[in-house]
């Protein structure tokens, strides 16, 4: 495995597109230069360690997914399900 730029450029600008952001809006959110981010999103610069995981917090996606990982819309799928279940299986408890 390696990191792949292009990918993550790609996956970090559709997850800006997504919530409406521009670049300087997300720049400022994450506190870094926008001249920073255009790189990062054009797959020439990247990320340290530490701005991965604010991305990811910021974008409420895993790390892995920025990352490296192909089917994050399965896991994401599978979190709302346990959850789901979760609450679930609680209203069952308090009856």
């Amino acid at each position: 495995m390696y990191f792949d730029a292009t990918e993550f450029a790609k996956r970090l600008s559709t997850l800006r597109k997504a919530q409406g952001m521009t670049q300087e809006e997300m720049a400022e959110a994450l506190n870094i230069s926008l001249e920073h981010l255009s790189k990062m999103e054009r797959g020439k610069r990247k990320p340290s360690i530490d701005l991965i995981i604010a991305m990811a917090c910021y974008f409420h996606v895993s790390t892995d997914y920025l990352l490296m990982r192909k089917d994050h819309d399965k896991v994401d799928s599978r979190t709302k399900l346990l959850d789901v279940v979760t609450q679930l299986t609680e209203i069952a408890k308090s009856r």
